[in-house]
């Protein structure tokens, strides 16, 4: 893919170094030469000195040949001038973060196709982790769907329980996928088929639907 970022600060250097290790073609746009300047030599990333929200920077990054445009700039005005351009000169696919939620609309006409709302995504996740100590959220995939880790009791079978014995309980029966099992005497990580076996102590790595926390958290507990 190739994929043009508004942004260079902390999120936007994250972003690009990880679509880099994936190999994708990654262009970051940043207004500070100095941090252009890091960026390159740190990371190896092409990053272009200018202003996002000029459209002729946008050319030079070849914003025209993006597959996706991904916005990390700190104010919504800006994110959504870049989303906008963006999206005038064809780029299929756009996201953008998003501080404050009232601009929500106003991304989805800019033609934005993925809005990472921070407050939202911040507020979830203090009141769910102050709520379900036991369970980590590891991310939102919808407004209502999560990826969550969960610790086995270690109080659990010590000749561990089947994900088929597992999926049998009401709380993992409906709108639940097992992604994941990681072990913690090994440090392993298997993607879980019906026979293997959950021992205490180990993370299970869960697909869920967000009103079904409350009931996995106390059923662990238990």
């Amino acid at each position: 893919m190739y994929v043009v970022i508004a942004g260079g600060g902390v999120g936007g250097a994250h972003v690009g170094q990880m679509l880099a290790n994936r190999k994708d073609d990654v262009v970051i746009i940043e207004q500070d030469q100095a941090r252009c300047e890091k960026l390159y030599a740190e990371t190896g990333i092409i990053s272009i000195n200018g202003g996002a929200t000029d459209i002729l920077t946008l050319k030079e990054a070849g914003i025209e040949r993006a597959d996706v445009a991904i916005g990390t700039l700190y104010r919504d005005s800006d994110n959504l001038a870049f989303s906008l351009l963006a999206h005038s000169l064809g780029v299929p696919k756009i996201m953008a973060k998003m501080r404050h939620p009232d601009y929500a609309e106003a991304y989805r006409f800019a033609g934005v196709t993925t809005i990472c709302n921070m407050i939202e995504l911040f507020q979830n996740k203090i009141i769910m982790e102050l709520e379900n100590p036991d369970i980590q959220i590891i991310t939102q995939l919808r407004s209502d769907t999560l990826l969550i880790m969960a610790k086995y009791p270690q109080n659990g079978p010590p000749d561990g329980i089947s994900i088929i014995d597992l999926a049998q309980i009401h709380v993992f029966s409906q709108n639940c996928v097992f992604a994941g099992i990681l072990n913690e005497k090994t440090g392993r990580i298997i993607m879980p088929r019906g026979h293997d076996l959950v021992f205490p102590g180990d993370k299970l790595f869960l697909v869920v639907n967000r009103q079904q926390i409350p009931g996995i958290s106390h059923y662990l507990r238990k």
